[in-house]
């Protein structure tokens, strides 16, 4: 491939990764939200640090976007060796076990999220925009 069409491909990837990452962003702020309140009611234990955040930073958009991301981080990283069962010790508990597919509503657009910011800065690595 050619060095032209290697940049277009990533001035492509840039634009598409960035109108991702917003619309991902702004849907679970708001619609895909109920779905995440929904978990965080079942897995923040009384007096742990998910409840905490919960009233810490309340219902706005910044305080959904970190409820959210503070989900996610527990799901995440209580699979992790050694500190994994410390960290899920510290955030919240899973008492009753959660439907995968309640879990999913949480894991995948984040996930998706994740990666098109990694990719939308990849690329403008690539593109040199940073110089």
């Amino acid at each position: 491939m050619s060095e032209q069409r290697l940049t277009t491909i990533a001035e492509i990837a840039l634009v598409a990764s960035l109108g991702v990452s917003l619309i991902l962003m702004f849907l679970m702020v708001t619609l895909l939200f109920r779905k995440t309140e929904e978990v965080e009611r079942r897995i923040a234990t009384r007096g742990k640090q998910l409840d905490s955040i919960r009233i810490i930073w309340g219902n706005g958009p910044i305080g959904r976007w970190m409820r959210i991301s503070h989900v996610y981080v527990f799901f995440l990283f209580r699979h992790l060796p050694r500190i994994g069962p410390r960290i899920e010790a510290r955030m919240g508990d899973e008492n009753e076990a959660l439907p995968l597919s309640l879990k999913l509503w949480v894991i995948v657009p984040f996930s998706v999220y994740a990666v098109s910011v990694v990719l939308f800065f990849f690329t403008g690595w690539y593109l040199e925009a940073y110089d």
